[in-house]
């Protein structure tokens, strides 16, 4: 009984938890689309602050130079100033040639401010985006953890409590939908500037324990009164009203948690105090609304409507005996005695205000009003409702988008959406106007050569200098260098300004030992390394560049520039920026002012207490472990080393030498570590958790070999070498991090493995994951698999039971459930849904016998079908084929698809390159199937063009050729019974053709076949051959008619070059029958055994006379000395001409007129004339109705070879021609040389 509900328990707890995986997949889901929308909002901004910036800083470099231009001049002129002073007044210039340099230099300053106006303009549009964004993510964040609160409760309470997410079609979803609307007012809302409300969601709760207590409570209360009351007098006590948490009371984020739970239970603060309620959804949320309106005054928060998402809970209330406020005083139950509510109207409300009158209210205030309960257990919370005020003023533009999420339900909505919210280029139109009339501005920016390199006579040039120790100050703004090749020449440099350029490093300036600042800025710039030696660097400007791991930046810049006082890390792709701020003050304590905002005392001291745990040491490691050797019992779904965190005291003793051997748990979530280090001697360690860091690589876990859970969620891990170490480890949690493959990785030597956790990562492939037989649970949603075939890897993981790879772009991949459900039959939830009977089924029509691409890449290992010259599918249980269009093999010339369920050949009609086709053991009614008998088909996936080829070839009217360069068809025991059925005459290229073992009854249906040289028809029950069976047959050089039920040899004459002709097993009699083979000419070898004709052995004699050219008969080889006889005996049968005994009376013939036709003695080999067009090569044209007779090109065979070939024992055909002996059997003639 232990084992049975440690297994409930267990199945409950992977239940739950992968419908919380499953909410927070489609929580990144959500955010990653929006942070996609987000940078399509920004684009615009962003550009036109970097060509703003890039006119600003252009318009500095013009300033610099002009200044530099005029201290020259001056120092030119100073040595001539006496002199100049005598000059007339008549030369000094007027004063309006004074003015003119004056009045550029205004204009050029009012350009500057104008083009700095306009930056801070779209900086605060930047700002505002990211604000709305913010504030989505904080909605979305809220939703989910709402969800994953209310998942954790129906599992803790073991059932107790349930939560039912409504939709539109059900009763209860409508009818409180109706309730809400009839009590929302526009009117009331007007001064907030509301005009409606959006429903998004209505959860119903089953809470079992409230209900049964509410329902007690009740029964117990008309039992006092006299009685239990009435179905009719019950309705009139019970309604249900509206409740919203104050938020300005403490833990009024956990309030509605603790309700739904918990119920209304009294508090410290409570005691006394009745809940208050109401009928009107204004009441209650109007002192949330202004709380959040105040709350946004103070930061500055520019939504102008923060409060438009809210939840309020609609409880079934007992009003029982009611009666109203006295006053607008406090309300408590020793002023209403035996009352159990109390109401207030809201006109009685508004009667002291000063701000509001009556005449400014709606008519339904009037039925509005406050409710004051003082029993809380006759109040039941039943249904909770997300909604959203639709506001006047513009929104957030990322608002339509979290509304339509929200409409989705909590959790998550499966549809892609693709399209903007907004146009981003109708959001800035205005600003795009300001921006051209800033730019606009006189004077124009004098044009500069762009400079690509830089040389010593161009440094001299730009710096003003006769050597390059003289330049102080250096501006290579707005060029296209992509390196600074050469400026560690200038050993006396203080200033350089390389913005706008095509830098990726500044290695080049590294150990300018002068240098005091540099901007760099609108660069490519991705790291930092190699810029050493910058001793007196104090400013640097790295802001618009694509630096991205941010701790092994600052290690640079805090060993090599400890001076450092002003930095600029704007605008670039950080890994992880959360606190971004702290934690680079933290490490460069030199920091004064960082993003243009000054570092405070108050900024450094959190800082440096944050960057104090960023290493793991032995203080951090006794704080955050446990020594625990056993689980706790609970249902939590935290990982163990949370669990133990959070609920054990047992922290090791640092006085034991021995401490660090006796850890069992460690828990170093959220501290931004780097690496992994110090964990050598946690040799018993078996609970990891290092949540929400930096760490890049696994190593530092190899001496942890007895690690049986980690979680490493949230870090920059981008290999996983060293994980195979971890040989007993059962549960890893990778989600969030950097992995592009799994590779070589050593994932199927952790024999123990029952849980992966790989969502929210760059992985494209599954290889890596094929030989993990113990997995259980697979999370690999939200990562770049694209290709369905990527399944395939999984196909031998029979212990996988949930799997989910949502967020893949796969998912979008035609029938794609169908598609996992089938090939992964194992499975029982897909995606955090469980697997239907009913979608079993359906995977199995559509997918069930199917030969497509995906099960040809499956079955040969690859997908490179341009590389496959043979396709071997046996008992495949195949019955239709769907490969498209075929051009993707191009270079197949075998397939074999025996023992299958086809009726068709279905998709096999477009491999035109096709030559040998085996269908044996199906079911092939046609070679394509006709209109009347083609049944609905299944559901299609992307190979469904082949249905519009079948279908484009089905009217037999015109019976257009197919599969033109087919030579060797297989059609045995397929139980055919009608060949004209087959349409076998599109087939215009056949050289071979067997239909063994079917049910054939009349040769037909093969007129079109004019180049067939071998037909095997044994095992069938051919009863006669007509006129027209063989009429188009002049090529034929081989028939196989044995078992049959042919009685008469007659209309065999078109196959004047027939060569071997089996008719064994039939029913053939008389031995006029074999004389009508007399047409025959070309015949060399023929087989009559089992017939009756065959039992007195007359027959071989007359057939050696008959056709000279026949070398074996019933697979024994004609002699010489038999034919010889054979004639002999044949030559005295004929009549004697001589006198009669009696006039008018001639003696008996006894024996028949034999032509003879040719005689050959002696001992040569005998001959088999070769007719040219010979199925062994199929290299030739066949025989023409004209050809001679003429026998002048002959090959021999040698008595053993004709012996062999009369037995049933067939010959393949080389590459060269030549011929080799097989040990087939007779009655299935030369198949087997054709596969």
């Amino acid at each position: 009984m232990r084992e049975l509900a440690e297994a409930t328990v267990t199945k409950k707890k992977m239940y739950y938890n992968m419908r919380m995986k499953t909410v927070r997949r489609n929580l990144t889901s959500l955010l990653n689309r929006l942070n996609k929308e987000k940078r399509m909002l920004l684009q615009i901004p962003e550009e036109r602050l970097r060509s703003l910036n890039f006119a600003l800083k252009s318009i500095e470099q013009q300033q610099q130079s002009d200044e530099a231009e005029m201290s020259e001049s001056d120092e030119d002129s100073e040595p001539d100033k006496p002199e100049e002073a005598k000059e007339s007044d008549e030369d000094k210039p007027d004063d309006d040639a004074l003015q003119t340099p004056k009045s550029a230099t205004e204009l050029l300053t009012q350009k500057l401010q104008a083009l700095k106006n306009r930056i801070s303009a779209w900086k605060t549009k930047t700002e505002d985006i990211s604000a709305y964004y913010n504030q989505s993510v904080d909605v979305l964040n809220s939703l989910a953890s709402v969800s994953i609160n209310r998942l954790t409760e129906e599992l803790e309470s073991g059932g107790n409590v349930r939560f039912e997410q409504g939709s539109p079609s059900d009763v209860w979803y409508t009818t409180c939908h109706d309730l809400v609307l009839s009590r929302f007012c526009a009117w009331d809302f007007k001064t907030y500037n509301v005009t409606g409300i959006k429903m998004h969601g209505i959860t119903r709760v089953h809470n079992r324990v409230l209900r049964a207590r509410f329902d007690d409570k009740v029964h117990s209360i008309g039992n006092n009164d006299g009685g239990v009351p009435n179905n009719k007098n019950y309705k009139k006590l019970v309604d249900y009203l509206f409740y919203v948490w104050n938020p300005k009371q403490p833990g009024a984020k956990q309030e509605l948690h603790k309700i739904l739970q918990r119920g209304f239970v009294k508090t410290n603060n409570s005691e006394d105090s009745p809940v208050p309620l109401s009928n009107s959804l204004f009441i209650c949320e109007k002192p949330r609304l202004d709380h959040v309106i105040q709350e946004s005054r103070e930061n500055s928060y520019s939504d102008p409507c923060p409060f438009r998402y809210g939840q309020v809970i609609v409880s079934k209330v007992y009003i029982g005996k009611s009666a109203p406020a006295q006053g607008t005083g406090k309300i408590s139950s020793e002023r209403y005695y035996k009352v159990d509510s109390v109401y207030r109207p809201r006109r009685d409300s508004n009667a002291s205000a000063t701000t509001q009158t009556s005449k400014d209210d709606c008519e339904c205030s009037t039925r509005q009003c406050e409710w004051f309960i003082f029993d809380r257990e006759i109040i039941l919370p039943e249904y909770v409702i997300d909604f959203e005020y639709l506001a006047k003023k513009p929104s957030s533009p990322f608002q339509l988008r979290v509304g339509e999420w929200m409409s989705a339900g909590s959790q998550g909505s499966n549809a892609v959406v693709s399209a903007p919210t907004s146009d981003p280029s109708s959001l800035f139109a205005n600003e795009k106007a300001a921006d051209v009339k800033a730019e606009s501005l006189k004077p124009d920016v004098r044009p500069r050569p762009r400079l690509v390199a830089l040389s010593e006579e161009l440094l001299l040039k730009l710096g003003r200098a006769m050597t390059v120790s003289q330049i102080t100050v250096l501006n290579l703004h707005g060029n296209g260098l992509g390196r600074l090749k050469g400026i560690n020449t200038l050993s006396q440099l203080k200033h350089l300004v390389v913005s706008f350029n095509e830098l990726t490093r500044l290695e080049d300036i590294a150990h300018m030992t002068q240098l005091e600042k540099v901007d760099s800025s609108f660069n490519k710039i991705s790291s930092l390394e190699g810029m050493r030696g910058m001793t007196k660097l104090r400013d640097l400007n790295l802001s618009w560049n694509q630096l991205t791991s941010l701790r092994d930046d600052l290690t640079v810049l805090r060993k090599h520039s400890p001076v450092l006082n002003t930095l600029d890390l704007r605008n670039n792709p950080w890994i992880k920026a959360e606190y971004l701020f702290l934690r680079v003050i933290g490490r460069l304590k030199s920091l004064t002012s960082l993003n243009s905002t000054s570092v405070t005392e108050t900024d450094a001291a959190a800082a440096l207490r944050l960057v104090s745990g960023t290493r793991i040491t032995q203080a951090s490691l006794s704080t955050h472990s446990r020594t625990d050797t056993d689980v706790p019992n609970t249902l939590s779904l935290s990982s163990q080393a949370q669990i133990l965190s959070h609920m054990s005291k047992n922290k090791p003793d640092i006085k034991d030498s021995l401490w660090m051997t006796r850890v069992t748990s460690l828990n170093l979530d959220g501290q931004f570590i780097g690496k992994l280090s110090g964990l050598e001697k946690l040799e018993n360690l078996k609970w990891a958790s290092f949540n929400r860091n930096c760490i890049t690589k696994l190593d530092g876990l190899e001496s942890c070999t007895q690690l049986e859970e980690l979680s490493l969620q949230d870090n920059c891990i981008y290999k996983l070498d060293g994980i195979s170490k971890l040989s007993k480890v059962s549960r890893v949690d990778l989600t969030s991090n950097y992995l592009s493959s799994l590779e070589n990785v050593g994932l199927e030597k952790l024999p123990m493995l029952l849980y992966l956790s790989l969502e929210n990562n760059r992985i494209s492939s599954f290889k890596g994951l094929t030989n993990i037989n113990s997995i259980v649970e697979l999370y690999i949603g939200n990562n770049r698999v694209s290709n369905i075939r990527e399944i395939f890897h999984l196909k031998g993981l029979t212990s996988l039971v949930i799997l989910d790879l949502y967020g893949n772009p796969v998912v979008q991949s035609d029938n794609y459930r169908l598609f996992i459900i089938y090939h992964l039959p194992y499975l029982k939830a897909l995606d955090g849904s469980a697997i239907e009977v009913s979608e079993e089924g359906s995977a199995k029509d559509a997918f069930g016998g199917r030969l497509t691409n995906d099960f040809v890449a499956e079955r040969i290992g690859h997908a490179n079908f341009h590389e496959v010259r043979e396709l071997d599918f046996p008992n495949a249980s195949v019955r239709t084929v769907d490969i498209g269009g075929g051009d993707v093999f191009k270079n197949l010339r075998s397939v074999n698809l025996e023992h299958n369920s086809l009726t068709s050949f279905s998709g096999l009609v477009n491999l035109r390159h096709l030559r040998v086709l085996c269908l044996n053991h199906n079911h092939i009614e046609c070679v394509v199937p006709r209109p009347r008998n083609q049944k609905q088909q299944p559901i299609r996936s992307q190979y469904s063009v082949s249905h519009q080829v079948a279908t484009d070839l089905l009217t037999a009217e015109t019976l257009t050729p197919i599969m033109e360069n087919l030579e060797v068809l297989h059609l045995g025991y397929n139980r055919i019974t009608n060949m004209a059925s087959l349409q076998l005459s599109r087939l215009s290229n056949l050289k071979a053709l067997f239909m063994q073992g079917n049910e054939v009854t009349k040769v037909e249906g093969i007129e079109g076949l004019h180049e067939l040289r071998e037909l095997v028809l044994d095992r069938n029950k051919v009863k006669l051959i007509t006129e027209t069976s063989f009429v188009s047959q002049w090529n034929l050089q081989e028939l196989h008619l044995e078992e049959n039920r042919l009685r008469d040899l007659s209309n065999f004459h078109h196959l004047e070059n027939l060569q071997r002709l089996y008719l064994g097993m039939n029913r053939i009699q008389d031995m006029m029958e074999l004389e009508k083979l007399e047409s025959l000419p070309n015949l060399v070898e023929i087989s009559v055994i089992g017939n009756a004709v065959s039992r007195r052995l007359l027959h071989r004699p007359m057939l050696v006379y008959q056709q000279p050219n026949l070398q074996m008969i019933d697979g024994i080889p004609v002699t010489p000395e038999e034919r010889t006889k054979a004639e002999l005996y044949f030559m005295d049968q004929q009549p004697i001409v001589s006198e009669s005994i009696l006039p008018g009376i001639t003696p008996h013939n006894r024996a028949g007129p034999i032509k003879v036709t040719h005689m050959s003695i002696g001992n040569e080999r005998h001959a088999i004339p070769y007719a040219p067009g010979h199925y062994d090569d199929y290299g030739g044209k066949g025989a023409k109705r004209s050809q001679t007779k003429e026998r002048s090109n002959h090959h021999s065979l040698t008595h053993g070879a004709l012996y062999n070939q009369l037995a049933g024992i067939k010959y393949q055909a080389n590459h060269n021609g030549s011929k080799s002996h097989s040990n087939s059997s007779r009655s299935l003639g030369s198949g087997n040389q054709y596969r």
